[in-house]
């Protein structure tokens, strides 16, 4: 219940914060670009808007995570309200447990909310909504989750500054670093492919979560594949929540 309340709590100031105002911009931009594009894509209008309408709930999402998500503890130290609660009978892993599952709430409800209009937009350009389309929702939740742990993770000992480009620069590694390894092996460049064969065993990988590419092009889906990047996240999401409690345990708030 303690968990649950503070969850509560940090959802109602992402509304107060108008986060939702995203959602507005994410099904303006979809719906508008979709019926703009689509007559010049002949033949391929349904990628068009598929493209157009996947990617956009990821890009929208992460940028929930990172302004919302990077501010959460900051403002309750910034307002002096943490030691009030944390002189309670509340643990520190309840606190960011209830943090944690606020932004998530925040997530999960931003996403369906685009989603729907996702739908909106396929059936205004008549074009067909698969349930692979579900798939790759549900694995870009998924991805959501883990760098919602991520941002906790370091909100737990530094800035939202510092939290924000951290995060960030988490993400990006973890959907580039497959790339880089694969031009450090195009180039024959032995200490670039070690170097970053090093960073993935830290960075989590998130091109699990990405088959955006296959969705749109209408490549199956491997279900092992699937639930190997459900259980990844999973388990690296409870990692990083320990280590944050760790850390958090440890400070101390003047």
């Amino acid at each position: 219940m303690k968990i649950l309340a503070i969850a509560q709590n940090s959802f109602r100031e992402a509304v107060r914060d108008r986060v939702f105002a995203l959602v507005g911009a994410f099904g303006l931009v979809l719906i508008v670009s979709s019926i703009v594009l689509s007559p010049l894509s002949v033949g391929a209008q349904q990628k068009l808007v598929a493209d157009i309408g996947l990617g956009g709930i990821s890009i929208f999402a992460v940028l929930v995570v990172l302004f919302v998500g990077s501010g959460l503890v900051h403002k309750e130290l910034d307002k002096r309200t943490i030691m009030t609660l944390l002189s309670k009978p509340v643990s520190r892993m309840e606190y960011l447990l209830g943090k944690y599952l606020g932004l998530l709430l925040t997530i999960v409800t931003m996403m369906a909310m685009m989603t729907v209009l996702f739908g909106i937009a396929i059936l205004v350009t008549g074009t067909t909504f698969e349930w692979t389309y579900l798939v790759s929702i549900g694995l870009t939740l998924c991805e959501m989750i883990l760098i919602t742990a991520v941002v906790i993770f370091f909100s737990s000992f530094t800035g939202p500054l510092l939290t924000g480009l951290f995060t960030m620069g988490i993400f990006i590694a973890g959907r580039t670093l497959s790339n880089v390894l694969d031009f450090a092996h195009v180039t024959e460049n032995p200490t670039l492919a070690e170097t970053v064969r090093t960073l993935r065993n830290i960075v989590p990988n998130l091109d699990l979560f990405d088959v955006r590419t296959a969705v749109v092009h209408g490549l199956p889906l491997d279900p092992a594949n699937v639930a190997w990047a459900v259980g990844y996240m999973a388990l690296y999401s409870a990692g990083l929540l320990v280590a944050a409690e760790f850390i958090f345990r440890r400070r101390e708030f003047k």
